[in-house]
């Protein structure tokens, strides 16, 4: 069983991974579509994107489940929140909606640490790698 997410679907829990290259490079428009501000794309648009590609991580962990039995377990509603919480864990991350002004002073550059890791978010995978 591959570490992720667990969400509750029809009374059933699932453990639903991040996305991993493969679904990335394969499911690259349907993502970029995903990855558009709501109101940027027109909702069958992006229910398509958004249930391709939460059917693809879901038969990481589950290969038996069938389409018809996925499209049962998903409701509408509850579409957009379980997408925008697998982009996160899957490091996507927020860009601001406007970009910053220009000529402003920019941020000093945090202390130097010893420590090389990076902070994980809540609900980041809790294993990382020192390479």
């Amino acid at each position: 069983m591959i570490p992720g997410a667990i969400l509750n679907l029809g009374g059933t829990e699932f453990t639903v991974p991040p996305i991993n290259l493969r679904i990335d490079f394969d499911y690259k428009d349907a993502i970029a579509v995903l990855c558009e501000p709501e109101g940027n794309v027109d909702f069958r648009v992006y229910v398509e994107a958004a249930s391709n590609v939460l059917f693809a991580l879901v038969k990481r962990n589950y290969p038996d489940l069938t389409r018809d039995q996925f499209n049962d377990l998903i409701d509408l509603p509850m579409l957009r929140p379980i997408i925008n919480g697998m982009l996160h864990i899957s490091g996507y991350v927020g860009r601001p909606l406007e970009p910053a002004a220009t000529g402003s002073a920019s941020p000093s550059p945090e202390p130097a640490s010893s420590d090389s890791s990076t902070p994980l978010l809540d609900g980041s995978p809790t294993t990382s790698s020192n390479v």
